[in-house]
């Protein structure tokens, strides 16, 4: 055709997944399995959970001492979550593919990060996880350490983080204790980010939602959530499909691109997501007063 535009939908992918670097590096917190496997909504993917083992002397209960980490699993269905943008052929003739690569990642990896931590965030819940402590308006190095306190007497798993809201991090970013650190306060003043306390990476989930219950941030071992991806199985004929791996979290997002009957170039940024709780005692919320 003429009037087609000339554009391999891997640039488009490569370009999503660019920008949804840093956007969602909070999911290496979490149990995960991330496939590339086509399927569709509504399939249930199991994701492994492994808590933490503590060692025994051998005795007479052989090898089945009770303080043996478990390994035990969670379901979790996948929804299918999209980002569709439109544009003219005549507009990217005009202004170039550029202008189409500028215009669809930014916008396409906000909003597939978006979905995806809000089906994480809405999980945060006194009725899934009780565990909780009112640490009020602001959070300090001190309240965190015992937060972790908590994971340990719990047996989370590891990797252990903290995933706290803007203002929590930010408060971590002024806590003298953390600033007067050798080494640390001089790397946290240039970077801005703090990357691990007492032994967690910490996380900023900016949107992350109060729930109803002033929730502020949470600490959590790996296997207090399961998350889990795959890519959609595109069914449009014609269509030219494309897809790009995030190595910060794992996930792959799926770019699918093809010319509507109108003339209209419909690009489509997309991925199969689910989030599940796994085991309730491994996360405590952190609350304002």
């Amino acid at each position: 055709m003429a009037n087609s535009i000339v554009a391999a939908p891997s640039v488009l992918a490569e370009s999503v997944i660019a920008n949804l670097k840093g956007k969602l590096p909070a999911l290496n917190a979490f149990s995960s399995n991330f496939t590339a496997v086509s399927s569709g909504a509504g399939k249930t993917i199991q994701v492994p959970l492994v808590g933490t083992s503590v060692a025994a002397e051998f005795g007479a209960s052989g090898y089945l001492a009770e303080s043996n980490a478990t390994l035990t699993k969670t379901d979790v269905t996948l929804k299918h979550f999209i980002s569709t943008h439109r544009f003219r052929p005549i507009d990217v003739k005009e202004y170039g593919m550029q202008f189409l690569v500028n215009s669809f990642g930014p916008s396409a990896a906000d909003a597939i990060a978006a979905k995806c931590l809000s089906e994480i965030g809405a999980l945060i819940t006194n009725a899934n996880y009780a565990s909780s402590v009112n640490t009020g308006a602001d959070v300090t190095y001190a309240e965190l350490v015992t937060a972790k306190g908590v994971l340990d007497a719990a047996k989370a798993g590891s990797r252990r983080a903290f995933i706290l809201n803007a203002d929590y991090t930010n408060d971590l970013l002024a806590d003298s204790q953390i600033i007067g650190a050798a080494g640390l306060g001089a790397q946290v003043i240039q970077s801005g980010s703090i990357g691990q306390i007492a032994g967690a990476s910490v996380y900023q989930f900016t949107d992350l939602p109060a729930n109803g219950e002033n929730l502020a941030g949470f600490a959590c071992g790996a296997d207090a959530l399961a998350v889990a991806s795959g890519l959609p199985m595109t069914e449009i004929a014609g269509a030219e499909v494309s897809q790009a791996t995030d190595p910060e979290s794992g996930i792959t997002i799926q770019v699918v691109m093809f010319q509507e009957q109108g003339g209209w170039t419909n690009i489509t940024a997309e991925v199969l997501f689910g989030a599940a709780v796994g085991r309730s005692t491994s996360l405590h919320r952190l609350k304002t007063a």
